[in-house]
């Protein structure tokens, strides 16, 4: 049981938990030393809300129609939003989750603290990457070494240069 509830959700649930945790630490910090809140036009504000909304909605919905639960940890998928990051429902709470709660609570530490959420992320998926290069060897290799974790990964093509 404990295996396929790995194979279907990985890293996800330990990581979302102390993803929350660090919001809540950052805004505890904010607090706690009187950081001003961010002056930006409300409209903006929501705005920005909506747009790192469908960000996160768009790469949410469309990694579970090209990886659903049931495929996980049995295909490796490499199209859709995988072509671009290697964890694209990480990527969406990361990145986008930490910029809606940043608009939401207008607060500048937690656009800060997006770097030592990224870092906690690379940390904890590694036992996740490690699977599955033992699960499709070097077919992943490759892949991790062209596409990115949790960033899209720009190279130039050499061969067309």
């Amino acid at each position: 049981m404990a295996g396929r509830y790995n194979n279907i959700f990985g890293s996800g649930p330990t990581g979302v938990l102390t993803t929350v945790l660090l919001w809540v630490v950052a805004l505890q910090i904010s607090a706690w030393i009187s950081i001003p809140e961010m002056r930006i036009a409300p409209t903006f504000r929501w705005i920005l809300i909506a747009l790192f909304s469908i960000d996160a909605a768009v790469l949410l919905v469309w990694s579970h129609i090209i990886l659903p639960p049931s495929a996980r940890a049995k295909t490796l998928i490499t199209t859709g939003p995988y072509q671009y990051v290697r964890h694209p429902i990480y990527t969406a709470f990361i990145w986008s989750g930490t910029a809606i709660m940043a608009m939401v609570y207008k607060s500048w530490l937690l656009i800060i603290f997006v770097i030592p959420i990224h870092i906690f992320w690379v940390w904890h998926v590694q036992k996740e990457e490690n699977y599955m290069i033992e699960k499709f060897g070097p077919a992943y290799a490759d892949y991790m070494k062209t596409t990115g974790q949790f960033f899209p990964r720009f190279t130039v093509n050499q061969e067309n240069s």
